[in-house]
């Protein structure tokens, strides 16, 4: 799988891991459930913002904050 793809959908995931920009990537500013990770088949690319954003929301729904 590319690192470059998300494990859940597959779309670019627009990390910048591994590139000289990574301390700037979206992603490091990010904290990711336990229960969203447990669900990517392959734990060496990252989730996209979008299902971040669609767990988070979707976690809501069941758990109002």
């Amino acid at each position: 799988m590319s690192e470059q793809l998300c494990p859940l959908c597959q779309q670019a995931n627009s990390c910048k891991a591994g590139t000289t920009e990574q301390n700037q990537c979206w992603c490091i500013q990010q904290q990711f459930p336990a229960e969203l990770l447990a669900k990517a088949p392959d734990q060496s690319s990252c989730i996209c913002s979008e299902c971040l954003k669609k767990f988070n929301d979707q976690t809501t729904l069941f758990y109002p904050v």
